[in-house]
């Protein structure tokens, strides 16, 4: 798992010590009782003409999504103080055709003088796409959208793992649901998780899932607590509520038990999320 310094916020650190604490409850209770794009522009393949074709690049993205031409490259400002950069582009097919999507995020507009103060924990950063289908040899835009959802922390995107693949799943009712691998770290902790995509008539960010931890940095070869190691991947199953999967991590590796004891983790520790129609993302179940 590749490992990238990035503080975790303080409403994401509750959220890992909730998702710790149900791992320890299910430890208790046993007592008791195809290949897809990367962060960087992919290219993919299309059999038209027998030719390979790009997809499109960084620049043409951005361009796409706000109108605004800048110097090729992938970040750029977009007026009123607002940078835009790409983050992420994935290719798919869908009703026979092929398509690429390249998603991006920009800081929060600033407003009045802001100095140099820092960023809190909970300023994320605002998400948007721009949807391209293979047409004749060439790319067509066919939507573009700002204000897709945030994510993030301290004014900066989730940074996307590339030593995992991105994963997807088509619902009943034609819906493309992504689920792209992100990682980071805080205080001595490396952790894994999903950010969650929905593709219905357009694009929207759904959810975060955690999935994983590596306590290494911090646990001094276990002189400081028991040194735990586990990571998850994100499986989808069907909801007979919803038109929408249910997602369920399932985990391997290790966690802490008890104080200063650990265990494997196996099948009654996998975490389940739902979607909620009425938030428009995953929660928990």
């Amino acid at each position: 798992m590749r490992t990238i310094v990035k503080a975790l916020p303080a409403f994401r650190r509750q959220y890992v010590r909730s998702a710790v604490a149900g791992l320890l409850v299910s430890t208790f209770a046993v007592m008791s009782a195809p290949e897809l794009a990367t962060a960087a522009s992919p290219a993919v393949s299309a059999h038209q003409h027998d030719a390979a074709v790009s997809a499109p690049d960084a620049a043409t993205v951005l361009k796409s999504i706000y109108n605004v031409a800048g110097d090729g490259s992938d970040s750029y400002v977009v007026g009123k103080g607002v940078t835009a950069t790409y983050w992420f582009g994935h290719a798919f097919e869908r009703d026979g055709k092929q398509y690429f999507t390249g998603f991006a995020w920009e800081t929060l507009e600033k407003q009045g003088d802001s100095g140099e103060a820092e960023a809190a924990p909970e300023a994320q950063v605002n998400l948007s796409e721009a949807t391209f289908m293979l047409s004749d040899g060439s790319w067509a835009l066919q939507h573009a959208a700002r204000d897709i959802g945030a994510m993030g922390s301290y004014e900066k995107p989730d940074e996307v793992d590339t030593d995992r693949k991105a994963v997807e799943h088509r619902t009943p009712a034609g819906k493309l649901v992504l689920a792209i691998p992100i990682a980071g770290f805080d205080r001595g902790t490396s952790y894994s998780g999903y950010d969650v995509f929905a593709l219905g008539k357009s694009w929207t960010h759904v959810g975060y899932l955690l999935a994983g931890e590596d306590n290494g940095a911090a646990c001094s070869d276990g002189e400081v607590m028991p040194c735990i190691s586990n990571l998850g991947e994100v499986t989808f199953a069907p909801d007979d509520k919803s038109d929408m999967p249910k997602l369920v991590v399932n985990f391997s590796g290790t966690t802490i038990s008890a104080p200063g004891k650990t265990r494997e983790l196996g099948a009654a520790d996998a975490a389940t999320y739902v979607y909620d129609a009425s938030k428009k993302a995953y929660e928990s179940q």
